[in-house]
Protein backbone atom coordinates (compact mmCIF):
# COMPACT_ATOMS: atom_id res chain seq x y z
CA UNK A 1 0.00 0.00 0.00
CA UNK A 2 1.29 3.44 -0.91
CA UNK A 3 -1.18 5.68 1.05
CA UNK A 4 -0.13 7.02 4.42
CA UNK A 5 -2.20 6.11 7.50
CA UNK A 6 -1.87 6.70 11.23
CA UNK A 7 -1.92 3.68 13.56
CA UNK A 8 -2.33 3.49 17.27
CA UNK A 9 0.07 1.33 19.22
CA UNK A 10 -0.95 -2.29 18.69
CA UNK A 11 -1.23 -4.99 21.29
CA UNK A 12 1.26 -7.90 21.32
CA UNK A 13 -1.18 -10.22 19.48
CA UNK A 14 -1.83 -7.56 16.85
CA UNK A 15 1.93 -7.07 16.37
CA UNK A 16 2.43 -10.78 15.68
CA UNK A 17 -0.38 -10.77 13.13
CA UNK A 18 1.07 -7.75 11.33
CA UNK A 19 4.52 -9.34 11.25
CA UNK A 20 3.08 -12.48 9.64
CA UNK A 21 1.20 -10.36 7.10
CA UNK A 22 4.42 -8.54 6.24
CA UNK A 23 6.22 -11.83 5.54
CA UNK A 24 3.37 -12.98 3.26
CA UNK A 25 3.49 -9.69 1.34
CA UNK A 26 7.25 -9.98 0.85
CA UNK A 27 6.88 -13.50 -0.51
CA UNK A 28 3.97 -12.87 -2.88
CA UNK A 29 4.62 -9.28 -3.96
CA UNK A 30 8.36 -9.67 -4.80
CA UNK A 31 8.62 -12.41 -7.47
CA UNK A 32 11.53 -10.92 -9.45
CA UNK A 33 14.36 -12.75 -7.66
CA UNK A 34 12.57 -16.07 -7.82
CA UNK A 35 11.90 -15.70 -11.54
CA UNK A 36 15.51 -14.80 -12.23
CA UNK A 37 16.63 -18.00 -10.51
CA UNK A 38 14.08 -20.12 -12.36
CA UNK A 39 15.18 -18.72 -15.74
CA UNK A 40 18.91 -19.03 -14.83
CA UNK A 41 19.64 -15.57 -16.23
CA UNK A 42 23.12 -14.10 -15.84
CA UNK A 43 22.46 -10.68 -14.31
CA UNK A 44 24.74 -7.89 -15.52
CA UNK A 45 25.36 -4.66 -13.60
CA UNK A 46 24.53 -2.68 -16.74
CA UNK A 47 20.96 -4.02 -16.69
CA UNK A 48 18.25 -1.89 -15.09
CA UNK A 49 16.58 -2.97 -11.86
CA UNK A 50 13.67 -4.46 -13.72
CA UNK A 51 15.82 -6.61 -16.10
CA UNK A 52 14.72 -9.91 -14.61
CA UNK A 53 11.07 -8.91 -14.94
CA UNK A 54 11.59 -8.11 -18.63
CA UNK A 55 13.44 -11.40 -19.11
CA UNK A 56 10.58 -13.34 -17.59
CA UNK A 57 8.11 -11.50 -19.81
CA UNK A 58 10.21 -12.29 -22.91
CA UNK A 59 11.01 -15.93 -22.14
CA UNK A 60 11.35 -18.00 -25.34
CA UNK A 61 8.23 -19.52 -26.82
CA UNK A 62 10.17 -22.04 -28.96
CA UNK A 63 13.54 -23.77 -29.16
CA UNK A 64 14.60 -21.63 -32.13
CA UNK A 65 13.82 -18.48 -30.18
CA UNK A 66 15.82 -19.74 -27.21
CA UNK A 67 18.82 -20.42 -29.43
CA UNK A 68 18.57 -16.95 -30.96
CA UNK A 69 18.68 -15.41 -27.49
CA UNK A 70 21.62 -17.61 -26.44
CA UNK A 71 23.63 -16.78 -29.56
CA UNK A 72 23.09 -13.07 -29.07
CA UNK A 73 24.35 -13.19 -25.48
CA UNK A 74 27.41 -15.27 -26.42
CA UNK A 75 28.44 -12.89 -29.21
CA UNK A 76 27.96 -9.79 -27.08
CA UNK A 77 29.63 -11.17 -23.98
CA UNK A 78 32.66 -12.65 -25.78
CA UNK A 79 32.97 -9.97 -28.47
CA UNK A 80 32.91 -12.78 -31.03
CA UNK A 81 32.19 -10.86 -34.23
CA UNK A 82 34.69 -11.84 -36.93
CA UNK A 83 36.29 -14.54 -34.78
CA UNK A 84 36.50 -18.22 -35.87
CA UNK A 85 34.27 -20.64 -33.98
CA UNK A 86 33.87 -24.38 -34.53
CA UNK A 87 30.37 -25.73 -33.96
CA UNK A 88 30.01 -29.53 -33.94
CA UNK A 89 27.09 -31.71 -32.83
CA UNK A 90 29.62 -33.88 -30.97
CA UNK A 91 30.17 -31.04 -28.47
CA UNK A 92 26.45 -30.69 -27.64
CA UNK A 93 25.04 -33.35 -25.32
CA UNK A 94 22.72 -34.21 -22.45
CA UNK A 95 24.56 -33.57 -19.19
CA UNK A 96 23.57 -36.75 -17.33
CA UNK A 97 23.80 -39.49 -19.97
CA UNK A 98 26.53 -37.56 -21.88
CA UNK A 99 24.80 -38.65 -25.10
CA UNK A 100 24.70 -36.28 -28.03
CA UNK A 101 20.97 -36.77 -28.61
CA UNK A 102 19.13 -35.75 -31.81
CA UNK A 103 18.57 -32.36 -30.17
CA UNK A 104 22.27 -31.69 -30.80
CA UNK A 105 21.65 -31.66 -34.57
CA UNK A 106 18.86 -29.10 -34.16
CA UNK A 107 21.01 -26.96 -31.88
CA UNK A 108 24.01 -27.09 -34.21
CA UNK A 109 22.03 -26.08 -37.29
CA UNK A 110 20.33 -23.14 -35.62
CA UNK A 111 23.50 -22.01 -33.84
CA UNK A 112 25.44 -22.01 -37.11
CA UNK A 113 22.76 -19.81 -38.70
CA UNK A 114 22.51 -17.38 -35.77
CA UNK A 115 26.24 -17.05 -35.16
CA UNK A 116 26.80 -16.30 -38.83
CA UNK A 117 24.05 -13.68 -38.82
CA UNK A 118 25.75 -12.01 -35.88
CA UNK A 119 29.08 -11.75 -37.70
CA UNK A 120 30.99 -14.80 -36.43
CA UNK A 121 33.24 -16.92 -38.66
CA UNK A 122 31.67 -20.34 -38.24
CA UNK A 123 34.00 -23.22 -39.18
CA UNK A 124 32.81 -26.53 -40.51
CA UNK A 125 34.40 -29.89 -39.57
CA UNK A 126 37.68 -30.43 -41.39
CA UNK A 127 38.74 -26.79 -41.24
CA UNK A 128 41.99 -25.74 -39.56
CA UNK A 129 40.92 -25.31 -35.94
CA UNK A 130 44.29 -24.58 -34.37
CA UNK A 131 43.40 -20.98 -33.53
CA UNK A 132 39.63 -21.39 -33.49
CA UNK A 133 37.34 -21.29 -30.49
CA UNK A 134 34.96 -24.15 -29.78
CA UNK A 135 31.28 -23.87 -28.87
CA UNK A 136 30.25 -26.45 -26.29
CA UNK A 137 26.88 -27.03 -24.69
CA UNK A 138 24.84 -29.27 -22.42
CA UNK A 139 21.22 -29.49 -21.40
CA UNK A 140 19.20 -31.13 -18.65
CA UNK A 141 15.61 -31.38 -17.47
CA UNK A 142 14.38 -29.37 -14.47
CA UNK A 143 10.82 -30.34 -13.73
CA UNK A 144 8.73 -29.21 -16.68
CA UNK A 145 11.53 -27.15 -18.25
CA UNK A 146 14.72 -27.82 -20.15
CA UNK A 147 17.80 -25.78 -19.28
CA UNK A 148 20.40 -25.23 -22.01
CA UNK A 149 23.92 -24.10 -21.04
CA UNK A 150 26.34 -22.93 -23.74
CA UNK A 151 29.90 -21.66 -23.58
CA UNK A 152 32.60 -20.66 -26.04
CA UNK A 153 36.06 -22.00 -25.22
CA UNK A 154 39.52 -20.99 -26.35
CA UNK A 155 42.90 -22.56 -25.69
CA UNK A 156 44.82 -20.28 -23.36
CA UNK A 157 48.35 -20.53 -22.03
CA UNK A 158 47.14 -22.54 -19.03
CA UNK A 159 44.66 -24.67 -20.95
CA UNK A 160 41.04 -24.29 -22.17
CA UNK A 161 39.18 -21.28 -20.82
CA UNK A 162 35.69 -19.88 -21.38
CA UNK A 163 35.34 -16.53 -23.13
CA UNK A 164 31.54 -16.43 -23.04
CA UNK A 165 28.67 -18.39 -21.51
CA UNK A 166 24.89 -18.20 -21.52
CA UNK A 167 21.95 -20.22 -20.22
CA UNK A 168 18.28 -20.40 -21.06
CA UNK A 169 15.29 -22.44 -19.93
CA UNK A 170 12.16 -23.19 -21.90
CA UNK A 171 9.13 -25.43 -21.35
CA UNK A 172 9.65 -29.09 -22.22
CA UNK A 173 6.38 -29.15 -24.13
CA UNK A 174 7.99 -26.82 -26.68
CA UNK A 175 10.48 -29.55 -27.66
CA UNK A 176 9.81 -32.62 -29.78
CA UNK A 177 10.11 -35.69 -27.55
CA UNK A 178 11.97 -37.58 -30.30
CA UNK A 179 14.82 -35.06 -30.15
CA UNK A 180 15.45 -36.11 -26.53
CA UNK A 181 15.35 -39.85 -27.29
CA UNK A 182 18.70 -41.62 -27.96
CA UNK A 183 19.22 -43.06 -31.43
CA UNK A 184 22.17 -44.87 -33.08
CA UNK A 185 23.84 -41.62 -34.11
CA UNK A 186 23.67 -40.33 -30.50
CA UNK A 187 25.96 -43.16 -29.44
CA UNK A 188 28.33 -42.65 -32.38
CA UNK A 189 28.77 -38.97 -31.46
CA UNK A 190 29.29 -40.01 -27.83
CA UNK A 191 32.10 -42.39 -28.84
CA UNK A 192 33.83 -39.77 -30.97
CA UNK A 193 33.75 -37.25 -28.13
CA UNK A 194 35.31 -39.87 -25.83
CA UNK A 195 38.02 -40.52 -28.41
CA UNK A 196 38.79 -36.79 -28.48
CA UNK A 197 38.79 -36.55 -24.69
CA UNK A 198 41.02 -39.61 -24.24
CA UNK A 199 43.53 -38.67 -26.96
CA UNK A 200 47.11 -38.43 -25.71
CA UNK A 201 48.00 -35.76 -28.25
CA UNK A 202 45.19 -33.37 -29.26
CA UNK A 203 46.65 -32.60 -32.70
CA UNK A 204 44.52 -33.26 -35.78
CA UNK A 205 45.14 -36.58 -37.56
CA UNK A 206 44.01 -38.25 -40.75
CA UNK A 207 42.60 -41.73 -40.16
CA UNK A 208 42.07 -44.91 -42.08
CA UNK A 209 38.89 -46.66 -40.91
CA UNK A 210 38.72 -50.41 -41.31
CA UNK A 211 35.62 -52.55 -40.83
CA UNK A 212 34.83 -53.65 -37.28
CA UNK A 213 35.72 -57.15 -36.19
CA UNK A 214 32.66 -58.87 -34.73
CA UNK A 215 33.66 -61.43 -32.13
CA UNK A 216 31.86 -64.16 -30.24
CA UNK A 217 28.26 -64.69 -31.27
CA UNK A 218 27.62 -65.36 -34.95
CA UNK A 219 25.80 -62.66 -36.90
CA UNK A 220 25.51 -61.21 -40.38
CA UNK A 221 28.83 -60.73 -42.16
CA UNK A 222 27.66 -57.20 -43.00
CA UNK A 223 27.67 -56.02 -39.37
CA UNK A 224 31.38 -55.10 -39.33
CA UNK A 225 31.04 -52.87 -42.40
CA UNK A 226 27.79 -51.42 -41.02
CA UNK A 227 29.44 -50.39 -37.75
CA UNK A 228 32.28 -48.66 -39.59
CA UNK A 229 29.74 -46.78 -41.71
CA UNK A 230 27.76 -45.93 -38.58
CA UNK A 231 30.81 -44.25 -37.02
CA UNK A 232 31.96 -42.35 -40.12
CA UNK A 233 29.50 -39.38 -40.05
CA UNK A 234 30.20 -38.68 -36.37
CA UNK A 235 33.95 -38.98 -36.98
CA UNK A 236 33.63 -36.53 -39.88
CA UNK A 237 32.22 -34.03 -37.34
CA UNK A 238 35.31 -34.40 -35.16
CA UNK A 239 37.66 -31.48 -34.60
CA UNK A 240 40.56 -33.90 -34.05
CA UNK A 241 40.17 -36.78 -36.51
CA UNK A 242 39.68 -36.70 -40.27
CA UNK A 243 38.52 -40.03 -41.81
CA UNK A 244 39.94 -40.56 -45.29
CA UNK A 245 37.84 -41.58 -48.28
CA UNK A 246 39.66 -44.63 -49.66
CA UNK A 247 37.89 -44.52 -53.00
CA UNK A 248 38.89 -40.92 -53.73
CA UNK A 249 42.32 -40.90 -52.08
CA UNK A 250 43.63 -43.91 -54.03
CA UNK A 251 41.80 -43.47 -57.31
CA UNK A 252 44.47 -41.51 -59.19
CA UNK A 253 47.62 -43.09 -57.79
CA UNK A 254 50.07 -44.68 -60.22
CA UNK A 255 51.39 -48.22 -59.82
CA UNK A 256 54.79 -46.77 -58.86
CA UNK A 257 53.20 -44.66 -56.10
CA UNK A 258 51.24 -47.63 -54.80
CA UNK A 259 54.41 -49.72 -54.68
CA UNK A 260 56.39 -47.01 -52.90
CA UNK A 261 53.72 -46.28 -50.33
CA UNK A 262 52.92 -49.95 -49.76
CA UNK A 263 56.48 -51.06 -49.05
CA UNK A 264 56.95 -51.41 -45.32
CA UNK A 265 60.47 -50.78 -44.10
CA UNK A 266 62.07 -53.75 -42.38
CA UNK A 267 61.79 -53.29 -38.64
CA UNK A 268 62.53 -55.44 -35.59
CA UNK A 269 59.70 -57.86 -34.91
CA UNK A 270 57.04 -56.05 -32.88
CA UNK A 271 55.53 -57.59 -29.75
CA UNK A 272 52.22 -57.72 -31.63
CA UNK A 273 52.70 -57.44 -35.42
CA UNK A 274 48.95 -56.98 -35.91
CA UNK A 275 49.21 -53.56 -34.28
CA UNK A 276 51.36 -52.10 -37.05
CA UNK A 277 49.66 -50.05 -39.75
CA UNK A 278 47.71 -51.94 -42.40
CA UNK A 279 48.45 -52.03 -46.12
CA UNK A 280 45.53 -49.72 -46.94
CA UNK A 281 46.58 -47.24 -44.23
CA UNK A 282 50.10 -47.18 -45.69
CA UNK A 283 48.75 -46.61 -49.21
CA UNK A 284 46.63 -43.73 -47.89
CA UNK A 285 49.60 -42.30 -45.92
CA UNK A 286 47.19 -41.91 -43.01
CA UNK A 287 48.46 -40.51 -39.70
CA UNK A 288 46.62 -43.21 -37.82
CA UNK A 289 44.22 -46.12 -38.08
CA UNK A 290 40.92 -46.72 -36.31
CA UNK A 291 40.03 -50.32 -35.54
CA UNK A 292 36.84 -51.40 -33.85
CA UNK A 293 35.60 -54.58 -32.23
CA UNK A 294 32.07 -55.56 -31.27
CA UNK A 295 30.48 -58.27 -29.12
CA UNK A 296 26.80 -59.14 -29.30
CA UNK A 297 24.94 -59.60 -26.04
CA UNK A 298 21.27 -60.14 -25.33
CA UNK A 299 20.28 -56.49 -25.06
CA UNK A 300 23.38 -54.59 -26.10
CA UNK A 301 26.19 -54.40 -28.60
CA UNK A 302 29.48 -53.87 -26.81
CA UNK A 303 31.63 -51.57 -28.94
CA UNK A 304 35.34 -50.91 -28.44
CA UNK A 305 37.41 -48.56 -30.58
CA UNK A 306 41.15 -47.99 -30.65
CA UNK A 307 43.18 -45.53 -32.67
CA UNK A 308 46.87 -46.20 -33.31
CA UNK A 309 49.56 -44.24 -35.11
CA UNK A 310 51.70 -45.52 -38.00
CA UNK A 311 54.07 -47.24 -35.56
CA UNK A 312 51.24 -49.11 -33.86
CA UNK A 313 51.22 -47.01 -30.68
CA UNK A 314 47.74 -46.44 -29.25
CA UNK A 315 46.89 -42.78 -28.69
CA UNK A 316 43.14 -42.97 -28.01
CA UNK A 317 40.40 -45.46 -27.16
CA UNK A 318 36.71 -45.49 -26.30
CA UNK A 319 33.98 -48.00 -25.55
CA UNK A 320 30.21 -48.10 -25.06
CA UNK A 321 27.35 -50.56 -24.58
CA UNK A 322 24.85 -49.60 -27.26
CA UNK A 323 21.29 -50.99 -26.96
CA UNK A 324 20.92 -53.70 -29.59
CA UNK A 325 17.37 -52.57 -30.34
CA UNK A 326 18.83 -49.53 -32.10
CA UNK A 327 20.43 -51.67 -34.83
CA UNK A 328 18.64 -53.45 -37.69
CA UNK A 329 17.82 -56.89 -36.35
CA UNK A 330 18.84 -58.73 -39.52
CA UNK A 331 22.44 -57.67 -38.84
CA UNK A 332 22.39 -59.33 -35.43
CA UNK A 333 21.09 -62.68 -36.62
CA UNK A 334 23.36 -65.56 -37.61
CA UNK A 335 23.26 -66.34 -41.34
CA UNK A 336 23.74 -70.05 -40.64
CA UNK A 337 20.77 -72.08 -39.48
CA UNK A 338 20.95 -75.46 -37.69
CA UNK A 339 24.74 -75.33 -37.75
CA UNK A 340 24.91 -75.73 -41.56
CA UNK A 341 26.23 -73.38 -44.17
CA UNK A 342 23.77 -72.68 -47.02
CA UNK A 343 24.57 -74.64 -50.18
CA UNK A 344 24.66 -71.52 -52.35
CA UNK A 345 27.06 -69.60 -50.10
CA UNK A 346 30.15 -68.42 -51.97
CA UNK A 347 31.65 -66.47 -49.10
CA UNK A 348 34.25 -67.68 -46.61
CA UNK A 349 33.74 -66.49 -43.07
CA UNK A 350 34.54 -62.85 -42.43
CA UNK A 351 37.82 -61.73 -40.92
CA UNK A 352 41.46 -62.50 -41.59
CA UNK A 353 43.03 -65.85 -40.62
CA UNK A 354 46.64 -66.23 -39.51
CA UNK A 355 48.52 -69.39 -38.50
CA UNK A 356 52.01 -69.38 -36.95
CA UNK A 357 52.37 -65.62 -37.41
CA UNK A 358 52.09 -65.55 -41.20
CA UNK A 359 50.04 -62.58 -42.41
CA UNK A 360 48.70 -61.61 -45.80
CA UNK A 361 46.96 -58.32 -46.63
CA UNK A 362 44.70 -57.59 -49.58
CA UNK A 363 43.34 -54.31 -50.90
CA UNK A 364 42.60 -52.65 -54.25
CA UNK A 365 43.40 -49.41 -56.05
CA UNK A 366 40.10 -48.15 -54.60
CA UNK A 367 40.69 -49.39 -51.07
CA UNK A 368 39.21 -52.28 -49.11
CA UNK A 369 35.79 -50.88 -48.11
CA UNK A 370 33.74 -52.48 -50.89
CA UNK A 371 35.50 -50.61 -53.70
CA UNK A 372 33.35 -49.73 -56.71
CA UNK A 373 34.50 -50.11 -60.30
CA UNK A 374 32.47 -49.08 -63.36
CA UNK A 375 32.12 -50.77 -66.73
CA UNK A 376 35.39 -50.67 -68.66
CA UNK A 377 37.57 -49.79 -65.65
CA UNK A 378 40.58 -51.91 -64.73
CA UNK A 379 40.62 -53.63 -61.34
CA UNK A 380 43.99 -53.92 -59.64
CA UNK A 381 44.73 -55.82 -56.44
CA UNK A 382 47.55 -55.06 -54.00
CA UNK A 383 48.88 -57.88 -51.81
CA UNK A 384 51.51 -57.81 -49.04
CA UNK A 385 52.90 -60.56 -46.80
CA UNK A 386 55.08 -60.27 -43.72
CA UNK A 387 57.36 -63.19 -44.66
CA UNK A 388 58.03 -65.40 -47.67
CA UNK A 389 55.12 -67.58 -48.71
CA UNK A 390 53.26 -68.81 -51.79
CA UNK A 391 50.29 -66.64 -52.78
CA UNK A 392 47.03 -67.67 -54.44
CA UNK A 393 44.29 -65.21 -55.44
CA UNK A 394 40.74 -66.27 -56.34
CA UNK A 395 37.57 -64.56 -57.49
CA UNK A 396 34.43 -65.90 -55.79
CA UNK A 397 31.51 -64.64 -57.85
CA UNK A 398 27.87 -64.08 -56.77
CA UNK A 399 26.78 -67.37 -58.36
CA UNK A 400 29.12 -69.39 -56.15
CA UNK A 401 31.82 -70.04 -58.75
CA UNK A 402 35.58 -69.89 -58.07
CA UNK A 403 38.09 -68.54 -60.61
CA UNK A 404 41.86 -68.58 -60.12
CA UNK A 405 43.40 -65.13 -60.75
CA UNK A 406 46.97 -65.78 -59.57
CA UNK A 407 49.24 -67.53 -60.34
CA UNK A 408 48.06 -68.39 -63.86
CA UNK A 409 49.72 -68.76 -67.24
CA UNK A 410 48.60 -67.38 -70.58
CA UNK A 411 46.14 -70.25 -70.89
CA UNK A 412 44.46 -69.35 -67.57
CA UNK A 413 45.73 -72.54 -65.88
CA UNK A 414 47.62 -72.73 -62.58
CA UNK A 415 51.30 -71.85 -63.09
CA UNK A 416 53.87 -72.65 -60.43
CA UNK A 417 57.15 -71.90 -62.19
CA UNK A 418 59.06 -68.75 -63.03
CA UNK A 419 57.60 -65.47 -61.89
CA UNK A 420 54.17 -67.04 -61.48
CA UNK A 421 54.05 -68.86 -58.19
CA UNK A 422 57.40 -67.58 -56.94
CA UNK A 423 57.55 -66.36 -53.36
CA UNK A 424 57.31 -62.54 -53.37
CA UNK A 425 59.55 -60.45 -51.14
CA UNK A 426 58.20 -59.83 -47.64
CA UNK A 427 56.89 -56.33 -46.86
CA UNK A 428 57.01 -55.36 -50.55
CA UNK A 429 53.57 -55.32 -52.21
CA UNK A 430 52.80 -57.10 -55.44
CA UNK A 431 50.26 -55.46 -57.73
CA UNK A 432 48.11 -57.69 -59.87
CA UNK A 433 47.93 -58.08 -62.79
CA UNK A 434 51.09 -55.94 -63.27
CA UNK A 435 53.37 -58.10 -61.10
CA UNK A 436 52.46 -61.53 -62.37
CA UNK A 437 50.84 -63.60 -65.02
CA UNK A 438 47.26 -62.80 -64.15
CA UNK A 439 45.14 -61.73 -67.09
CA UNK A 440 43.81 -58.18 -67.45
CA UNK A 441 40.83 -57.51 -65.18
CA UNK A 442 38.34 -55.22 -66.95
CA UNK A 443 34.80 -54.70 -65.65
CA UNK A 444 32.10 -56.11 -67.94
CA UNK A 445 28.60 -57.43 -67.43
CA UNK A 446 27.16 -59.10 -65.45
CA UNK A 447 27.70 -56.63 -62.60
CA UNK A 448 27.41 -57.38 -58.92
CA UNK A 449 29.47 -58.06 -55.80
CA UNK A 450 32.42 -60.45 -56.07
CA UNK A 451 34.71 -61.48 -53.29
CA UNK A 452 38.45 -61.59 -53.90
CA UNK A 453 40.05 -64.20 -51.62
CA UNK A 454 43.81 -64.40 -51.13
CA UNK A 455 45.65 -67.31 -49.49
CA UNK A 456 49.29 -67.38 -48.35
CA UNK A 457 51.03 -70.61 -47.35
CA UNK A 458 54.63 -71.56 -46.64
CA UNK A 459 54.13 -74.83 -48.49
CA UNK A 460 52.30 -75.48 -51.76
CA UNK A 461 48.54 -75.98 -51.61
CA UNK A 462 47.32 -78.79 -53.83
CA UNK A 463 44.42 -78.24 -56.23
CA UNK A 464 43.79 -78.93 -59.96
CA UNK A 465 45.38 -76.70 -62.58
CA UNK A 466 41.90 -76.36 -64.07
CA UNK A 467 39.24 -75.67 -61.48
CA UNK A 468 36.61 -78.11 -62.65
CA UNK A 469 33.93 -80.17 -60.95
CA UNK A 470 33.55 -79.50 -57.24
CA UNK A 471 36.74 -77.44 -57.25
CA UNK A 472 34.96 -74.76 -59.27
CA UNK A 473 32.45 -74.26 -56.45
CA UNK A 474 33.61 -71.45 -54.20
CA UNK A 475 32.27 -73.06 -51.04
CA UNK A 476 34.12 -76.33 -51.71
CA UNK A 477 37.35 -74.63 -52.79
CA UNK A 478 37.51 -72.42 -49.71
CA UNK A 479 36.86 -75.25 -47.28
CA UNK A 480 39.38 -77.62 -48.89
CA UNK A 481 42.24 -75.10 -49.16
CA UNK A 482 41.59 -73.77 -45.69
CA UNK A 483 41.71 -77.28 -44.27
CA UNK A 484 44.99 -77.94 -46.07
CA UNK A 485 46.56 -74.73 -44.84
CA UNK A 486 45.48 -75.02 -41.22
CA UNK A 487 46.41 -78.70 -40.89
CA UNK A 488 49.62 -78.65 -42.95
CA UNK A 489 53.17 -77.67 -42.10
CA UNK A 490 54.27 -74.06 -41.84
CA UNK A 491 52.36 -70.81 -41.72
CA UNK A 492 49.03 -70.12 -43.36
CA UNK A 493 47.02 -66.91 -43.78
CA UNK A 494 44.10 -65.55 -45.75
CA UNK A 495 42.27 -62.26 -46.34
CA UNK A 496 39.39 -61.06 -48.48
CA UNK A 497 37.85 -57.96 -50.05
CA UNK A 498 34.43 -57.47 -51.60
CA UNK A 499 34.51 -55.69 -54.97
CA UNK A 500 31.37 -54.05 -56.38
CA UNK A 501 30.94 -53.49 -60.13
CA UNK A 502 28.33 -51.54 -62.05
CA UNK A 503 27.60 -49.66 -65.28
Amino acid sequence: MRCKKAFKKPSSNTALALFALLIVNLLYLSPCAARAEEDFQTLDSSFSDNTSTKTAETSPKSLDEAITMLAERLVQQGNLRGRPILISANDLYESQSRLSLPLAIRLRGKLITEMKLKGCRVLLPGADTENAMILQGTWHKEGETLRIDLKVMKLGSSGPEAVASASQSLPLNRIDEASLTPDRESWARYLVRKLETNAINPSRRTLHMSDFQVRGKRCSEDLGAYLAGWMRPALAESRMFLPLDQQEALKGLSVASLRTRGTRAFRPVAANPRETSSLTADLLKADGEMKGSAWLHKKKVEVRIRIRDRQGQQFSAASADVPSALFPQYLLEAPIQNGKQPENSSHPSAGAISKEGLQVELTTTRGEARPFYRNGEHIKFVIRINRSAFIYLFDLDPKGNAILLYPVGDNGRLARGGQCGAMPRPSVPIILPEDGCSYDLVVTEPYGTDRAWVVAAESHLEFPADLGGDWSKARVLVNRLRTQGLSGRGGYAEAQVEVVTGP
